[in-house]
């Protein structure tokens, strides 16, 4: 226990992440039961065959995955927050604060502005070409509505777990850079075991920590960094059809089809651009961005949202305070709680 009368922050967290576990376990088992009950809906537990072409059932799959893992870490952040540090969920970044609105439309932009000046440049140096793979405005309109909720949705879930309770404890009781550098290399090292990847695509996903990190820190709230995690990955997908951290699952529903060359200290390779120096300089520059430009500050709602609430006493003391005199100074007053 620490001097606030809580657990420290080590073991907030493995009490998070254990919620966690038994909340997606929870979750699996409920939709294993759905399926036996309804087994119509079989396809829920199949997973793709396949980038190449994925049928109705398996995009389903995809998104239940997803929305399971979103309401698992909502779950855990939610159990966190109350019994841990005695403030709501809300106050973990999705309150409906002042600025929440403005945070996200401009996180929008800003992510997808900086995913295209990485595919700019590589474009310019000639290591990434494209054609046009989606021209119909019906199937183009499918593509936009799927990414859209699948790298939103992706996105949040990736935040609560990264930037949300886990982070915020450590910002609490070690302050804002050590919780960054922390979560940071965390974020790398989870991204190891994707395809094609390696360290430079580990340096820039660390790199992309502390750009998501610092958008929490500048706002107090998840909306600034959720709209950069998922506008990043979904212009990446859907507007340039490039492998998002290796991956290449939704690439037939984008409007472009990008093509990675040589040299893939550029270009990012199989892995995309965040495997190459071009995802360096834009992940840098965005996050100079956030830093210096005094377009985000935390609002007043969510500065008082995050604090921790005080813990109750166990009991109530029956035994009487001593009297002034008691205490050798007659003239002092009692202590007034």
């Amino acid at each position: 226990m620490n001097d606030e009368g809580e657990l420290r922050s080590g073991w907030r967290i493995l009490a998070f992440f254990l919620f966690f576990a038994v909340a997606a376990s929870l979750l699996m088992g409920l939709t294993a039961a759905v399926e036996t009950l309804f087994p119509s809906i079989s396809y829920l537990t199949v997973e793709p065959s396949g980038p190449e072409y994925l049928s109705r059932h398996e995009l389903i799959y995809l998104n239940v995955g997803n929305l399971r893992n979103l309401a698992a870490a909502v779950i855990a952040s939610a159990i966190s927050a109350r019994l841990l540090e005695r403030r709501s969920f809300a106050s973990i970044g999705f309150k409906l604060h002042r600025n929440w609105l403005r945070d996200f439309g401009l996180g929008s932009a800003m992510g997808a502005a900086a995913l295209a000046i990485a595919v700019g440049i590589a474009a310019v140096a000639n290591t990434i070409t494209f054609s046009v793979q989606t021209r119909g405005i019906a199937s183009l309109s499918r593509g936009f509505i799927i990414g859209f909720l699948f790298f939103l949705i992706a996105g949040a879930t990736e935040e609560l777990i990264f930037r949300g309770f886990p982070f915020q404890a450590l910002v609490h009781n070690l302050g804002g850079v050590a919780a960054v550098a922390i979560t940071s290399v965390v974020f790398g090292l989870a991204h190891l075991a994707n395809p094609s990847a390696s360290a430079f695509s580990t340096i820039n996903t660390i790199l992309a920590g502390v750009w998501l990190g610092l958008a929490y820190l500048m706002t107090r709230s998840l909306w600034l960094a959720t709209a950069l995690h998922y506008s990043w990955n979904f212009a990446m997908v859907f507007i340039f059809g490039l492998p998002v951290s290796g991956f290449t699952t939704l690439d037939q529903l984008a409007w472009l089809r990008g093509s990675t060359g040589a040299p893939a200290w550029i270009s990012g390779g199989n892995y995309g651009p965040e495997g190459g120096v071009v995802a360096t300089v834009a992940l840098i520059l965005s996050t100079l961005a956030i830093w210096k430009s005094g377009l985000f500050t935390p609002s007043d709602q969510m500065l008082a949202a995050i604090q921790h609430g005080k813990r109750e006493p166990a009991f109530i003391s029956v035994v009487p305070e001593k009297l002034p005199a008691e205490s050798g100074e007659p003239n002092a007053a009692p202590e007034q709680e």
